[in-house]
């Protein structure tokens, strides 16, 4: 054998050395990500593993054997950088969602948005012009010193407190003098009474305030324990959940997860409901949301319907968006007999029967109430069937193993939720693991409507829904039977 052979083969040796060694760094790395991931099951982790091992093991002896034929190494090296880019590639997805997954689990702050409100005829224009200017405004926080301190700090004016909301937001509209600051939910809800309020009133500024949470463990075995979840969904579209806004679905999902059973629930936005910590007049559903944010929302669901709710998801509409494009869309069927345009996107028409639709449509189809004669009853349940088409689509294919990136990077910044990183990813790998079909089933609180003072509005009527208790009892008792441990 010549010189130049001989140096070819060394060169050609210590390039598969070389190769070899890397793929070694690169398995140990993979496999930390995925351990530290906690999403593979032991059965699958354990079957690449051993894959990997085999694979390293036979290149190791080849590579160190000196009587190894060239066309054997190369072959090896090919195999070898193969599974190298396909490591590298695993590597870098993994820490992508690692990342999402510590930044958007289990709530670390909330945001308090608050407007600066002015008379729509007034010479107000910018925060220069009000400065140094009396505040009118209402203690809606625990702790007001950071309230206080964000409003010196813009507007240098002197605050006055007084005691109802709604009396300054209609004050407002008549004292052309008047600066008000007023959280983002409770300004909102204006809007939802008077569907003219914006027209007598100008937003000069807002004033956002970021308050830390403490993380609470609620000793739930997620993979083993039956537990209920409060799914709140709000009309925002911006990058932010403001921690006080109108919630526009209110749903209860309870979830066995040993018997793979997850019941739903719709309550109505109007429903007629004691505010929990509140006498006298009730109110909809929807205010306890700008009066006390997703905490009164969920006791005031858990006085109704007599349970116990560890956990809340609030979702802003991007999120419906997101989640159905990143799962390739969804199959709507439409149970009336005639098609109809969408009133919040006159782009989506919907037919009789199956509609393939992404995710602007299908949030238009959840949104929907004015092409049906029972309004906001069958809007809960075309809410319940998208909800429960995409959660099909997630669990029962191979959507969650090849689309878990995509789904996970589509809910970035659109949603909010005090389930842990540990809870969501011991789904995930349960899910992997068995693979299994969820019955999920749905039954809804009725009833009728009216018009009536409110608690947050008690000096004029709103539409309300009265509940039909009868309705509400049927759903405490399949709550109940759902959350029962066999």
């Amino acid at each position: 054998m010549g010189k130049k052979k001989k140096k070819e083969i060394k060169k050609i040796t210590k390039f598969s050395q070389i190769i070899w060694g890397i793929s070694i760094v690169l398995l140990v790395i993979l496999g930390y990500f995925i351990y530290e991931a906690n999403v593979l099951p032991a059965k699958y982790f354990f079957a690449i593993t051993i894959m990997f091992v085999i694979f390293l093991s036979i290149h190791g002896i080849l590579v160190l054997k000196k009587k190894t034929r060239t066309w054997v190494l190369v072959i090896l090296n090919v195999l070898a950088i193969l599974f190298m880019c396909g490591e590298t590639f695993a590597i870098f997805k993994i820490n992508d969602m690692i990342t999402f997954l510590k930044e958007n689990l289990n709530a670390h702050y909330e945001t308090n948005v608050y407007n600066i409100i002015v008379n729509k005829e007034s010479n107000y224009e910018t925060l220069e012009d009000i400065k140094n200017q009396t505040i009118k405004t209402v203690k809606d926080m625990e702790d007001i010193s950071l309230f206080e301190k964000s409003v010196k700090e813009k507007l240098n004016g002197n605050i006055e407190y007084e005691e109802n909301i709604s009396e300054l937001l209609t004050k407002v509209t008549e004292e052309k003098e008047m600066v008000l600051i007023v959280n983002s939910g409770n300004y909102d809800a204006m809007i939802d009474v008077d569907k003219e309020y914006e027209s007598k009133v100008k937003i000069i500024d807002t004033i956002t305030i970021k308050i830390e949470l403490e993380n609470t463990n609620t000793g739930l075995n997620v993979t083993k324990d039956p537990f209920v979840v409060y799914l709140s969904g709000i009309d925002t579209r911006s990058s932010y959940l403001p921690s006080r806004s109108l919630s526009d679905v209110n749903m209860v999902l309870a979830i066995n997860p040993k018997t793979k059973h997850i019941l739903m629930i719709h309550i109505p936005r109007d429903y007629y409901v004691q505010i929990h910590g509140t006498t006298g007049l009730k109110d909809k559903l929807t205010h306890a949301g700008t009066i006390g944010g997703v905490e009164l929302s969920m006791s005031t669901i858990e006085d109704l319907l007599e349970i116990d709710l560890p956990y809340y998801v609030r979702v802003n509409f991007n999120a419906v968006v997101n989640l159905v494009d990143a799962i390739g869309g969804i199959n709507i069927n439409s149970d009336v007999d005639y098609s109809f345009r969408c009133w919040t996107d006159h782009g989506c028409t919907f037919h009789p029967g199956l509609n393939s639709v992404g995710g602007r449509c299908a949030l238009a189809f959840a949104r929907e109430r004015y092409a049906y004669s029972t309004g906001d009853r069958h809007r809960g349940e075309n809410q319940e069937q998208v909800l429960q088409l995409v959660i099909n689509k997630i669990t029962s294919s191979s959507t969650l193993i090849s689309n878990y990136n995509e789904i996970l990077n589509a809910l970035s910044g659109t949603f909010q939720t005090n389930l842990t990183m540990e809870e969501i990813t011991s789904l995930v790998k349960m899910q992997i693991n068995d693979m299994s079909g969820w019955k999920m089933e749905s039954v809804n609180v009725d009833g009728t409507g009216a018009y009536k003072p409110t608690h947050s509005y008690p000096n004029q009527n709103l539409y309300v829904m009265d509940p039909k208790m009868e309705t509400v009892e049927k759903a405490i008792n399949k709550l109940n039977e759902v959350l029962e441990t066999p």
